[in-house]
């Protein structure tokens, strides 16, 4: 079940995302790697950041004061417990700066691989938790022992779309605050989820000083070239640390900009959407013969008896190929939910490559 290892575990960097390196050439893609919003960037945003390019010609404002403003307002907590950066990848790697070197970090498999890089960052013992059918059960209680020093929960999972049942999820954060371990609680897909706030842990915090939680602007609003992540905690002893390892004009002024748009948002249409799109495309898959895991979020963890990955780049479509993945290998792949027309598209690509493995 438990699997121990420091900084020997080599794995390429396969991230999501890559369009631009795919369609450097000029060719037409359709990059199903990107767990963003299909629908694009807003089309006010759009006209918001076109207006602020000027900005660009003056150093970044420091003073973040009216963003911190507005998640403080939107999540009913004191700005002070409020930590802003450039995109959420680079929150996870300042933030284990803080701890002492050579720690033990508990990382479930498979999830988000940039956990893993940031605590190799910090020469840290990485104990591997291998969730059950993939998910989080209660046998990660066993393993929380007094030598643990910090957790890495992601909630809903990347890549497999699940989420942590409720009742769970409290009794790890209760055992944790008990044993003295940080959680690192990463919520940044759930904004995808529908009423994902209810799921969302932020309305506990005042109950732990021991946990983080980690979102993101940049998926669910389509900047993510622009870059911007926050981290709530009830401890503005760790925001200060934290500000104090953080470059100045960290976030550049586009970035603050479409910050403060897109906070005052609702997109509860959008995510409705989204969902409606996602269980068409599932459907769509299983009837093919394609194993579909069951999600919460935007995207869908997928396998085949074959590795599709490969195929489906030679036909201009780009998929999250899992076999980095800690636990997976080249016949998992995932799929972000993208349009009605898209997801037709991915979806006849793969039924015509089946085929053509049966002949």
């Amino acid at each position: 079940m438990i699997k121990t290892s420091a900084m020997s575990f080599e794995r390429q960097k396969m991230h999501g995302g890559r369009f631009l390196e795919f369609s450097k050439d000029g060719s037409d893609y359709i990059d199903f790697s990107a767990s963003i919003n299909p629908y694009g960037l807003d089309s006010v945003l759009k006209d918001i950041l076109k207006e602020s390019i000027p900005l660009l010609e003056h150093y970044p404002n420091e003073n973040y004061s009216e963003i911190k403003f507005l998640i403080s307002q939107k999540y009913g907590i004191k700005d002070d417990k409020v930590y802003l950066g450039n995109g959420a990848n680079s929150i996870i790697f300042r933030l284990f700066q803080l701890f002492d070197r050579n720690i033990n970090i508990c990382l479930p498999v498979p999830s988000f691989e940039s956990y893993r890089l940031a605590a190799e960052s910090t020469n840290s013992k990485i104990i591997y938790y291998n969730m059950p059918n993939l998910k989080v059960d209660y046998d990660i209680l066993d393993i929380l022992s007094d030598n643990i020093n910090i957790l890495v929960l992601a909630n809903p999972n990347n890549p497999t779309g699940f989420i942590i049942e409720e009742d769970l999820l409290q009794k790890i954060l209760v055992h944790c605050k008990s044993k003295n371990i940080f959680v690192l609680l990463d919520e940044c897909f759930l904004e995808f989820v529908e009423r994902g706030e209810n799921h969302s842990q932020i309305k506990n915090l005042y109950n732990f000083d021991n946990v983080a939680i980690l979102r993101s602007l940049t998926k669910l609003y389509a900047f993510p070239g622009l870059r911007f992540g926050y981290l709530i905690l009830n401890n503005s002893n760790i925001v200060k640390e934290l500000e104090k390892l953080t470059p100045s004009w960290d976030i550049n002024t586009l970035a603050i900009e479409a910050a403060k748009y897109s906070l005052k948002q609702n997109m509860e249409a959008v995510v409705a959407d989204i969902q409606k799109e996602k269980i068409t495309l599932e459907s769509n898959l299983k009837s093919i013969g394609v194993s579909v895991f069951p999600s919460v979020a935007n995207f869908l963890l997928c396998k085949y008896k074959k590795n599709l990955s490969k195929d489906l780049l030679k036909e201009k479509i780009i998929v999250r190929d899992c076999s980095d993945f800690i636990g997976l290998d080249d016949t998992y792949f995932r799929v972000a939910v993208r349009t009605y027309r898209e997801n037709i598209i991915l979806f006849e690509t793969i039924k015509k490559l089946i085929k053509r493995y049966t002949i």
